[in-house]
């Protein structure tokens, strides 16, 4: 687990914006998991959580915005969906978006870069869960050996790569801007995918 760690040592060592960005750009990658289960289960509001974090951006890059992060913090909660109420393994992933946007909303609201560390954590144990779901079926006796599955699988290493690159991306930066949001914007379209590997909808 030693690069992930590296990988949130190197993310708590930005400014709180830089921390900001690579948490808003995160949430890009996670955004269409909570977008499909909600048409997919015809629940909740697949509009609500990109108008958030549309928001979230203008924060970021239009240093005067007067947005009320409380009040799309209470929104977000009421269509955020109750993982007992449904049977499918899409609703994990659509609550730890829902999750991690809120988180991005409290960091904001509380000056805490450390929510936007937990956007990032989160994001990884959507992957994980993703991964341990599927090997459900696999001969796996100990934690540890469902561990070392975890870590070495292909998509945890997308994950771990995209987010290094993400924190160099942002590293030079220092004013985030309308250029900046487009760049890092961009960069998500150019990966091609969510965090668990879904193609993208380029109509995004």
């Amino acid at each position: 687990m030693k690069q992930k760690a590296n990988n949130f040592q190197a993310m708590r060592e930005l400014n709180f914006y830089q921390q900001a960005a690579v948490a808003a750009t995160l949430l890009e990658r996670m955004l269409p998991n909570y977008q499909l289960f909600a048409e997919v289960s015809q629940t909740g509001d697949a509009e609500l959580p990109r108008h958030i974090l549309t928001l979230v951006w203008e924060w970021l890059t239009v240093k005067k915005a007067k947005i009320n992060f409380e009040k799309l913090s209470e929104e977000l909660e009421l269509i955020t969906p109750q993982v007992s109420d449904f049977d499918i393994f899409g609703v994990y992933p659509a609550v730890d978006c829902a999750t991690a946007l809120d988180m991005m909303l409290s960091g904001i609201a509380q000056q805490d870069a450390g929510e936007f560390i937990n956007v990032a954590k989160i994001s990884q144990a959507t992957v994980a869960r993703l991964i341990e779901h599927d090997s459900i079926d696999d001969d796996i006796t100990t934690e540890a050996e469902l561990k070392k599955i975890v870590r070495e699988h292909p998509l945890m290493q997308y994950e771990m790569d995209c987010l290094a690159e993400l924190i160099e991306l942002v590293t030079p930066i220092k004013q985030f801007g309308r250029e900046e949001r487009q760049l890092l914007q961009n960069w998500v379209v150019e990966q091609g995918l969510t965090n668990l590997g879904m193609e993208l909808s380029s109509a995004e």
